[in-house]
């Protein structure tokens, strides 16, 4: 049944945003082809302006898509699980955790799938003389060559750090569907309501933050060790701690919400 819920969130979901994402391809070719014809060399400033324009199109054409994928995918999960669509969803013989996981998964992949194609876009406008391959070996080994200055060029560590951003991502997937899924016990202003836990839990999610760093400081000031800033250190493992946390919070919330106190009204 999972697999079947996944289909049809994928078949759901694709009409809109495979576009979104081949848009991102068409804008880079464009962009690419914009900087390699040398529109800022010319003397003619309809020319550059021209340039400057389709450059500027480039840039804000990221950002929307990336903003419009992950407004659509909220939305996507409101009105399939508490709007119309959540009628004829809570009335099949389907388990929530299956109908959870079924969304999370897709969503997070969507998300994976946006990110990776406009930081391959990026890759691609960067390139030079059309060595874009060469780009991305180049990029990879700065990557790390800058592990190297901080002592962590260990396979581990890096394979730790995408996993650790996996769950980081899947943490805040969850945490707006626990955030929508708390919106529906109020009767009335439901969005609204879901937007106010938006900004509670992350208020709780700063103090801790801020008071796990805290502690780690006094408990390393009084250990007499050196401490310093090290942004490719072993930070990694709290993100993933807290992440699977998250995680774990984030979907309860969900999934009682969803099974014990579903109301539609």
């Amino acid at each position: 049944m999972l697999g079947k819920l996944m289909k049809y969130e994928w078949k759901a979901t694709w009409k809109l945003l495979i576009p979104l994402n081949l848009f991102i391809v068409v804008m880079s070719v464009l962009a690419y082809t914009t900087v390699q014809l040398e529109f800022f060399e010319s003397n003619n400033d309809l020319v550059i302006m021209t340039g400057t324009l389709l450059l500027l199109a480039y840039v804000l054409s990221m950002f929307v898509i990336s903003i419009v994928t992950v407004i659509y995918l909220i939305y996507r999960f409101y009105t399939s699980v508490y709007g119309d669509e959540g009628y004829l969803l809570h009335t099949l013989p389907v388990d929530k955790h299956h109908i959870i996981v079924s969304k999370a998964v897709v969503s997070v992949s969507w998300v994976i799938l946006n990110i990776f194609l406009i930081y391959l876009s990026v890759l691609f406008l960067i390139s030079t003389q059309g060595r874009f391959s060469r780009t991305i070996v180049d990029g990879f080994e700065f990557y790390i060559d800058t592990l190297n200055n901080y002592n962590r060029i260990d396979t581990f560590g890096i394979f730790m750090t995408l996993i650790t951003s996996f769950f980081a991502l899947l943490a805040r997937v969850l945490k707006i569907t626990a955030c929508i899924s708390l919106g529906q016990l109020s009767s009335n202003h439901k969005v609204l309501s879901s937007i106010g836990f938006y900004y509670a839990i992350y208020i709780v999610q700063r103090m801790f933050t801020l008071l796990y760093y805290v502690i780690h400081a006094l408990v390393i000031r009084a250990a007499d060790y050196t401490y310093y800033y090290n942004p490719f250190g072993s930070s990694w493992a709290f993100t993933l701690l807290s992440s699977l946390i998250y995680s774990v919070i984030f979907y309860f919330l969900t999934w009682y919400v969803m099974d014990r106190r579903l109301n539609l009204d």
